[in-house]
């Protein structure tokens, strides 16, 4: 079975090619990289973080996860961000077995609902004053705004 996402780490030319002074909201800890999850939307590439702690509900949230921790492990949608270059996808990666399992059959969902909140930000940074919370959230937030430029 032909899979359509994989499961890596950014590559170091990623940290060194947005740094966390100019890009403070990307997850970028080089000495502790972020597991991503890679997956190809309407020709762009993106990584969506794998997380533990998220508060919020724009993302994933695993219903299983072996991981030591009390707060939800996640995919977490709003640190998302666009890697259109094969440069920046690093080695491939594993991750917990329960979450690996879970992301196996829920694939289709997962990226189906990650395809609704690229539509939803598009919205919502199209018309901030309809969208007033939400945009609040995503203008300080979400790494998505560091590819205006790219996703129209």
């Amino acid at each position: 079975m032909n899979k359509d996402y994989q499961i890596n780490l950014l590559s170091s030319e990623f940290y060194n090619n947005y740094p966390s002074c100019l890009y403070p909201e990307m997850e970028l800890k080089q000495s502790r990289p972020f597991l991503v999850l890679i997956v190809k939307i309407d020709g762009y590439t993106f990584a969506i973080p794998f997380r533990t702690n998220v508060r919020h509900n724009y993302c994933y949230k695993f219903k299983k996860t072996g991981r030591e921790t009390t707060t939800n492990t996640a995919l977490d949608f709003t640190k998302a961000v666009i890697i259109n270059d094969i440069k920046y996808i690093g080695v491939s990666a594993t991750i917990d077995h329960d979450e690996y399992i879970e992301l196996s059959s829920k694939s289709f969902f997962i990226i189906k609902k990650f395809k609704s909140f690229i539509e939803k930000y598009k919205r919502v940074m199209a018309d901030p004053n309809k969208y007033q919370y939400d945009y609040n959230l995503f203008s300080n937030y979400c790494t998505l705004k560091y590819f205006s430029e790219i996703l129209q």
